[in-house]
């Protein structure tokens, strides 16, 4: 515990009973917790200017009331609430909390996640579901624990210094650089390439420094419900526009009341449908805004897992007019040993971008960079893809048939060429949590792509991720799901 705790006493007259008091009322209101350890008698005296007599006096008393517990060796420590005990720690709240009217300052996005559960989610529901990254029996471990035994046994040489780009570790940026080359067709300086941790803190920047109120913005419809609210958040007008096999629907741009300022896409793999923008769309998306002077945030964070045919080129690889913004995240692919995310943004927005985060954002995990610049050079991340394309493939395809087998008619399968789960629609009037129950029970993971959509969602739609499922086991839960729907 830190001597701060004893402020309140400096510069008065401090006796054993205010030192009591003092201590008595922090485990009231909750500063001292069941377990925390108090300094030495020594350091308590010293700090405060005071005989240790006198706060040895205190303690006793404290302990002798049930406060505090003693032991040879170990100190003296808060003790764990009992019965009657005075100790409040328990459930502990501060009165003041609920004075300040935060309710009325709730932004949009705000007050969207206030009306769904307060329930903790799930992994079907959140992270290995709408969010979720590769099982980690599949991640490159072994690579992994190499790279960083070899930093760590190596740290005098490395270094490890400051990073003093931000943008992030060169090296890594330099890396991404030629990632992306190989992979997704992308030619582009390190210099454009913007490091941050997770998804979130890539795409901030752009909405904080580009994105001005009554800017008209166009969503995918269904697409991540979270771009939406970001536009709303910063006072754009959103509309959008639907989505069908083919992707986005881009003639509906051109019916729109005025030119918009941004398009948010999912070009590789629409949230939740999977689809990918077609290459002719793609074609006519960049030439709507070439013509009219729009953005694209083009969003490729799960673009690695193609099944029907090539991946397509991403937008910015045939963008010709600098208008485009990309970004993507290694913690699809590497999560929990990666979590690191980036932009790619066009040359004119190298100095912008460079203020803000040299005021607002520098901060990296050096290590992690680091681990990740060697897993890029060494080929292990594009090797990696490659193995768990080929097992998230015969699964997505064992799924597929599982479900087609054991629930036809009742249910219609969406099957996407892309992603790590596949749309399946329940043609029942079966509640949507019995059917997510039952999900659950069966161990298939199971989440209601109802946020996705602005206004109505199809009643009773599920991604079904399959990318963390036993091949051999996908028929037998399928079977055991399908029996637990009929009853």
């Amino acid at each position: 515990m830190d001597l701060g705790i004893f402020n309140g006493l400096q510069g008065s007259r401090i006796t054993s009973a205010s030192l009591c008091d003092l201590l008595v009322e922090s485990i009231e209101k909750n500063r001292l917790q069941p377990g925390d350890r108090l300094p030495s008698t020594r350091d308590i005296a010293n700090y405060l200017g005071i005989s240790r007599t006198t706060v040895m006096k205190a303690l006793d008393k404290l302990i002798a009331r049930g406060f505090l517990m003693s032991s040879q060796g170990a100190g003296t420590w808060v003790a764990k609430a009992k019965n009657g005990s005075p100790d409040k720690a328990e459930g502990a709240s501060n009165p003041a909390e609920a004075k300040y009217p935060w309710l009325d300052r709730y932004s949009d996005l705000a007050a969207t996640l206030a009306l769904q559960s307060s329930e903790p989610c799930g992994s079907a529901q959140f992270d290995e579901m709408n969010f979720g990254s590769s099982p980690l029996d599949l991640e490159p471990l072994p690579a992994w624990r190499k790279i960083i035994t070899r930093l760590s046994h190596n740290m005098d040489e490395i270094g490890f210094e400051a990073n003093r780009d931000v943008f992030g570790y060169r090296p890594l940026r330099e890396a991404i650089a030629a990632f992306l080359r190989r992979s997704k067709g992308i030619v582009c300086d390190a210099e454009q390439i913007v490091l941050a941790s997770g998804v979130q803190g890539v795409v901030s920047p752009v909405f904080t420094l580009l994105v001005r109120a009554g800017d008209l913005a166009v969503c995918e419809n269904p697409g991540f419900w979270g771009a939406r609210e970001q536009f709303h958040g910063l006072g754009a007008d959103v509309v959008t526009v639907p989505v069908d096999e083919q992707g986005m629907v881009v003639d509906a741009l051109s019916k729109l009341d005025r030119d918009p300022q941004w398009v948010y896409i999912a070009s590789s793999c629409n949230e939740p449908t999977g689809v990918s923008l077609s290459q002719e769309r793609r074609q006519n998306l960049l030439k709507f805004c070439r013509e009219n002077d729009t953005a694209i945030l083009e969003d490729d964070w799960d673009s690695d897992f193609h099944y029907s045919g090539q991946a397509p080129r991403s937008l910015f690889s045939l963008d010709t007019n600098g208008s485009v913004i990309y970004f993507y995240s290694f913690w699809r692919l590497l999560y929990p040993l990666v979590s690191v995310g980036f932009l790619v943004i066009p040359h004119k927005l190298i100095e912008v971008f460079h203020s803000y985060k040299n005021i607002w954002d520098r901060q990296f995990t050096t290590m992690e960079h680091y681990a990740l610049t060697e897993l890029l050079n060494e080929g292990h991340v594009e090797s990696h893809i490659r193995s768990i394309w080929k097992v998230y493939r015969r699964k997505r395809q064992a799924l597929i048939f599982a479900l087609s087998k054991h629930l036809l008619p009742d249910v219609t399968v969406l099957a996407s060429g892309s992603g790590m789960h596949t749309l399946v629609r329940f043609e029942t009037p079966l509640a949507s949590e019995f059917i997510q129950q039952c999900a659950a029970a069966a161990g298939l993971e199971c989440a209601s792509s109802e946020a996705y959509y602005v206004q109505a969602a199809p009643a009773n739609e599920y991604m079904m991720r399959f990318s963390h499922l036993p091949e051999e086991e996908i028929l037998g839960r399928v079977e055991r799901f399908a029996s637990l729907l009929r009853g």
